[in-house]
């Protein structure tokens, strides 16, 4: 399934007062790109709020502050619980919220990334077949 491709701009303001609600305290190299826009990790026709995750809490490993918005562009912040799904037989972490909507993590697929995977195969295959050889 492809990724929803809503953006919204962070209001830094906002999201520093989100983070230092739920921190009490934040270093500024800490703050290093965090601001700027961001882009809903959800699935693409997700029903409800758009979401990405922003920030990573230092004390509480289970849950993580995410920025929800409205297709109008009302944002809010809230710390959410990582899902707690995992793909067999690898292992993998579904990297949402719990209870978000549809497919998890590994289900969705940014179509810029695929874009760029495409791209990369069809310009350079030679080059890549040469690398993935087995030596005789």
């Amino acid at each position: 399934m492809r990724q929803c491709t809503a953006t919204a701009e962070v209001p830094p303001v906002d999201l520093l007062v989100a983070i230092l609600a739920g921190q009490g305290r934040v270093n500024e190299s800490e703050l290093v790109g965090t601001s700027g826009p961001v882009r809903c990790e959800l699935a693409l026709w997700h029903e409800g709020e758009h979401a990405d995750h922003v920030w990573d809490w230092r004390d509480q490993p289970t849950h993580a502050l995410w920025a929800r918005w409205t297709p109008d562009g009302t944002m809010r912040f809230e710390s959410l619980r990582w899902c707690e799904t995992n793909r067999l037989p690898d292992d993998d972490a579904c990297t949402l919220y719990q209870a978000h909507a549809r497919e998890h993590s590994w289900d969705v697929r940014d179509p810029e990334t695929e874009a760029l995977r495409r791209s990369i195969l069809a310009n350079y295959a030679g080059w890549l077949a040469q690398l993935t050889r087995k030596p005789d």
